[in-house]
């Protein structure tokens, strides 16, 4: 009974081993750490450029995650930058105005709507680190983000149907019997 349980422990151990180091979504993704502290100050920077305009805010982190050449770090980037900033400063505006953190949290959102067409595996990466980030106010902002931009591009790729007689304002018999 004792090696018995002693191999259950082994193997449980085994198994968890994985859990352990995927505690940091870095560590989980094989991040370049000083890619991702660049990119953070880069988001830094773009908190404290669009401070007072959160829609042009909301813009700047998506295209700045789909311009991306690694777009799952540097949406890790704004998910740390949003979550926790290094900078003093950028902690204080979000603090402040926290539609500015919700606008940076749209814009990802977006941004993993766009990638989940151009490229899926990274949307995918991105849904998870937002969903374990564990911040609701980040969450529903991402998910409100994302059905937005869903919706946009759903329009945008939807087929123009022409209905008979819908926008043809010919009558069907002639005004007058000439």
């Amino acid at each position: 009974m004792k090696k018995l349980f002693s191999a259950a422990v082994i193997a449980g151990a085994m198994a968890l081993t994985p859990a352990i180091f995927a505690a940091t979504p870095a560590v989980a993704q094989g991040v370049n750490i000083d890619l991702l502290a660049g990119m953070e100050a880069e988001v830094e920077a773009l908190v404290v450029q669009y401070a007072d305009d959160v829609v042009a805010f909301e813009a700047a982190i998506e295209a700045y995650i789909v311009g991306s050449a690694d777009p799952v770090t540097a949406g890790q980037a704004v998910i740390n930058v949003l979550t926790n900033p290094k900078d003093d400063a950028v902690r204080l505006l979000l603090a402040e105005n926290p539609a500015l953190k919700e606008a940076g949290g749209r814009g990802l959102g977006a941004a993993i709507a766009v990638l989940g067409l151009t490229n899926p595996e990274a949307a995918a990466i991105l849904q998870a680190l937002v969903e374990a980030s564990g911040d609701p106010v980040l969450q529903a902002a991402v998910l409100e983000g994302t059905e937005t931009k869903t919706a946009s591009l759903l329009a945008q790729a939807a087929p123009v149907v022409f209905r008979a007689g819908s926008g043809d304002s010919t009558p069907e018999s002639p005004a007058s019997p000439n």
